[in-house]
């Protein structure tokens, strides 16, 4: 599972186990639940600052909403070899 994708994955299972809405997660972030569903399906990234404010709102660690995605986050631009050089 790829970074994006497993970044909400995380976010989706504790909403689930907080049996959250989008709107409630909307409203500690202080923005509208289309733009909370807009990130939950992948057409806009989480911004950090919003994995921030979730992961001190429900009192867990970042690494909780993170967990999972650190291999490979961002695709590489350029060949490994040009970076050695």
């Amino acid at each position: 599972m790829g970074y994006k994708k497993r970044v909400r994955a995380n976010i989706m299972a504790e909403m689930g186990r907080r049996e959250l809405r989008q709107a409630d997660v909307a409203r500690l972030l202080d923005t509208s639940q289309k733009n909370v569903s807009r990130r939950l399906h992948g057409e806009v990234d989480w911004k950090l600052g919003e994995l921030l404010r979730l992961s001190q709102a429900w009192e867990i660690e970042l690494a909780t909403l993170l967990d999972g995605a650190e291999a490979e986050p961002f695709p590489s631009n350029v060949a490994s070899e040009e970076v050695v050089r």
